[in-house]
């Protein structure tokens, strides 16, 4: 019996890229996360197909992923309470 290695997914809108980052003169590879819709503990080979078959256009493995994670405004403002 295999023994999977399951870890924590974020499914939502997210844009992935190299972006330019004044303060270093460089790009980086940086996440920026628009919205989470979903989270998950699951196998990472199973992303692909459960990301489509549930209609998310993105995923995140936060664990896994080498670069910055930003939040942007939008996610922040639906944060706080109103």
């Amino acid at each position: 019996m295999t023994n999977k290695k399951h870890c924590e997914v974020w499914l939502g809108n997210m844009s992935h890229g190299n972006f330019y980052v004044a303060r270093y003169g460089d790009s980086e590879p940086m996440v920026i996360v628009h919205s989470i819709d979903e989270k998950l503990i699951m196998d990472p080979d199973d992303v692909d197909e459960y990301m489509v078959s549930q209609g998310f256009d993105s995923y995140l493995i936060p664990s896994e992923f080498k670069g910055s994670i930003v939040f942007s405004t939008d996610f922040m403002k639906g944060l706080t309470a109103e």
